[in-house]
């Protein structure tokens, strides 16, 4: 039995606080309405609230790696830490900023918080299942983690919009602290994972070793460099529904109190799909699973492109449930082919990729939605569709052509 200083690790018992630390932590209620918060309440056009976004990405773009290797050394828990109580002096500032100079200091906190949870989470979850030997359990168990952010995402919405109609933008979105608070208690009480040796035999490499033995191992391995720019271009929809959607939303007449309902059914979909990711890639298969979600979150794009009604929305809703099904069968298959020396560091480049998309499909979705919100989201789907297009079929190629990762052969049998 695996020992820390104080009792021993047991995995259900850290896991369940773990998703105790998800559910509060991404009680997010400023995330509803900030979009509304930047262009009503401070002034600012969606093609500047574009750039901030790129600032925001550009940030996390440059710490995601380096963060991704302070947790492989430092550990999981101290990151979590870390991350949460930067992020949360981000969104206090981003509340309270009266200019603009200090709007962006909110975003590069902000960033920078995200950037120590991001990778760091799936890592924590499969280290905390090796220490047992349940590895296996990894896809499924990531989706009802993955699940738990997208509820609490829209539980939080929801509270959010209601607070915003009752008291102010501001009001809300300095409620954002809050929970930032409240997760930092919870992760005191958890544990660090044991970790396994790598196949160099080291549990914790020094950090720039970290970093040089992350990149030896996708220079080796194809599959998993494919697999990774997959997970990143599927992703370049997001500003859809972080961007465009709130707009969608205001130019169809919609309450600001009834925002955060409206944005309920995507986050329960993403839940939902997340819950059943392992079933669904058990059923069809890794390939099959991909493509269908690809499909689906393009075609959903381009519904919203081309008809301008409300009622076409929930085809957003199956692109999020496909998007849910997606990532932790691809997290899954990315686990299984990484070291855990080097694993938070691996899992970091597939947010560093997301920042980088991100940085250049947020100005482009609102610039080309200032002159038309359909003609946002069809830059969006031509995106998604020619980048994730393009890395799937070099992933299925790759991937008929290695054998399995050691760290698979092992989990599989």
């Amino acid at each position: 039995m695996f020992q820390t200083a104080t009792r021993p690790f047991r995995a259900d018992r850290n896991l369940r606080l773990m998703l105790g630390f998800t559910l509060v932590a991404q009680f997010q209620p400023h995330l509803a309405i900030w979009v509304v918060y930047l262009t009503d309440y401070r002034h600012l056009t969606l093609t500047q609230v574009g750039l901030m976004e790129t600032l925001f990405w550009g940030v996390k773009l440059v710490a995601e790696v380096p963060t991704g290797a302070f947790a492989d050394r430092f550990g999981r828990r101290l990151t979590f830490i870390t991350g949460t109580l930067v992020e949360g002096a981000g969104i206090g500032i981003f509340a309270l900023a009266g200019t603009f100079p200090l709007l962006c200091l909110s975003y590069l906190l902000w960033s920078l918080g995200f950037a120590f949870r991001s990778g760091n989470d799936a890592a924590y979850i499969y280290d905390a299942l090796a220490a047992e030997g349940r590895e296996v359990e990894y896809a499924q168990r990531q989706g009802r983690f993955g699940a738990a952010v997208q509820v609490a995402f829209t539980l939080g919405g929801i509270a959010g919009a209601a607070f915003a109609a009752r008291t102010s933008l501001a009001a809300a979105t300095l409620a954002g602290v809050l929970p930032a608070v409240l997760a930092t208690g919870v992760l005191l009480a958890m544990q660090e994972p044991p970790r396994h040796r790598g196949t160099d035999g080291a549990t914790h490499l020094p950090y720039l070793e970290t970093l040089r033995t992350a990149a030896r191992t996708l220079r080796a391995r194809a599959a998993l460099r494919w697999a990774i720019l997959f997970e990143v271009m599927i992703g370049a929809a997001a500003p859809a529904h972080f961007l465009l959607l709130q707009p969608f939303f205001a130019r169809h007449g919609l309450p600001l109190g009834w925002y955060g309902v409206a944005l309920a059914p995507s986050g329960f979909a993403h839940a939902a799909g997340s819950i059943v990711s392992a079933r669904i890639a058990a059923r069809l298969g890794l390939r099959r699973t991909l493509l269908a979600g690809l499909s689906a979150v393009v075609a959903s794009l381009l519904a919203l492109a081309l008809v301008d009604a409300i009622w076409v929305l929930p085809a957003f809703w199956a692109a999020q449930f496909a998007q849910g099904a997606t990532h932790p069968a691809l997290g899954g298959y990315i686990n299984d082919r990484t070291d855990s020396a080097v694993r938070a560091t691996i899992l970091s480049v597939a947010p560093l990729g997301f920042s980088l998309i991100v940085m250049f499909a947020s100005p482009l979705a609102g610039i080309t939605a200032d002159r038309s919100l359909g003609l946002g989201f069809l830059a969006l789907a031509v995106l998604v569709a020619g980048g994730a297009g393009f890395a799937y079929a070099l992933w299925r190629r790759a991937d008929a052509g290695e054998a399995p990762a050691p760290a698979a052969a092992e989990a599989a049998s």
